[in-house]
């Protein structure tokens, strides 16, 4: 509030001087630096509000935005005399029109008690000026809020680490993302006898009942750093080195199964809690090199992953009785870091002969009484 005051007090100095051009132009050109400082909208409608008041020397004023979608104007901004005695009558003052890129976006209002005749033609011109200058910065903010409102509805659908991974490589034209390889870990899981589960609950139970299961499960895929690649029904594929690489994706992808596979023992006491059946699922868990990149057409398209980890993954997650299976490659990843037990040796996609499988000794869950 200091720097316009300032402003003002050199305004007002330069008017009565019969108004130096070139002083008000360098109070434009700062209250311009001032209002791109910021892409908060509140702190940009402050910012204006103060600067206004200040350089007008008015001792009220509101800012009026219309609605984009409803067309309804509405006080957004208010600033200076709060007293209702002294505010009741207030003869003299301006409005001037916010107006960018040819379109009317709302209006500023100032005025002063009690004086019809203190604001002056050229002060108006001046006012239309800073106006100008805020209907720019006000724009330049909405649109700021408008895309991270975007930004954040689209992470709901596509994982955090895709969005960032697309925005950052993406430039005007950019329809197809060019395939990168990446060594990853992929963990793959699958709800045993889902299918009959979903027969015996109604409709609204079973989405109740998956929104909940998932909520946890990407709750700790997240944590540990993983991609949700994709949701198949009950299933669900996660990457860990993709699209950011890591160098200790099998182990994420191990502690992710650990905590998964514990998180379903909380979540069936509470189910047992409320006579509802009890879940078990399995998971699949294989290292190697996949190809990260966009697949699908200019009008629908998908970031996915092609190789045969992918499959492997899957292909472990439904054995049954359900249970977490690594591949050798992805025990030979964790370096001996972990207990594991051998398991029937598999024949896995790609290769010949069978190769060795390992099951993941779980940790006991406590739960307290």
């Amino acid at each position: 509030m200091s720097g316009g005051a300032n402003l003002g007090s050199r305004l007002t100095a330069d008017m009565a001087a019969d108004g130096d051009i070139h002083i008000r132009d360098h109070v434009l050109y700062e209250l311009a630096r001032d209002l791109s400082s910021s892409l908060e909208l509140d702190s940009v409608l402050r910012n204006v509000m103060d600067r206004v008041i200040s350089l007008m020397h008015a001792s009220r004023g509101f800012i009026v935005l219309v609605d984009p979608v409803t067309n309804e104007m509405s006080v957004q901004m208010g600033g200076g005399e709060t007293d209702t005695e002294k505010s009741r009558h207030f003869l003299g003052s301006k409005t001037v029109p916010l107006v960018t890129k040819g379109k009317v976006i709302g209006a500023v209002y100032v005025d002063n008690p009690f004086r019809a005749a203190i604001f002056e033609e050229k002060d108006k011109e001046f006012l239309q000026a800073i106006s100008d200058l805020a209907a720019i910065a006000i724009d330049n903010a909405r649109q700021y809020e408008r895309s991270e409102f975007l930004r954040h509805l689209f992470e709901r659908y596509v994982n955090k680490q895709v969005t960032d991974y697309v925005l950052e490589r993406s430039v005007p034209g950019t329809v197809f993302l060019p395939g990168e390889r990446r060594h990853v870990t992929m963990l793959n899981s699958d709800i045993a006898g889902f299918s009959t589960l979903s027969q015996r609950m109604p409709a609204q139970e079973l989405v109740n009942f998956l929104n909940k299961y998932f909520g946890r499960m990407i709750d700790i895929v997240l944590m540990h750093g993983g991609n949700i690649d994709k949701f198949q029904g009950d299933g669900m594929l996660v990457v860990f080195g993709a699209p950011n690489p890591m160098d200790d994706h099998a182990e994420r992808a191990y502690e992710a199964a650990q905590a998964m596979v514990q998180e379903v023992d909380r979540l069936n006491g509470e189910l047992s809690g409320d006579g509802l059946p009890t879940i078990a699922i399995g998971i699949g868990l294989d290292t190697g090199e996949v190809v990260a990149g966009h697949v699908g057409s200019p009008k629908r398209l998908e970031f996915t992953l092609i190789g045969v980890p992918v499959n492997n993954s899957a292909y472990l997650s439904k054995v049954r009785p359900p249970r977490v299976l690594m591949s050798e490659a992805t025990r030979d990843a964790l370096l001996n870091k972990v207990s594991v037990v051998d398991y029937e040796p598999m024949l896995l996609k790609g290769a010949s002969e069978k190769q060795p499988i390992f099951q993941l000794e779980i940790l006991e869950v406590t739960t307290e009484s």
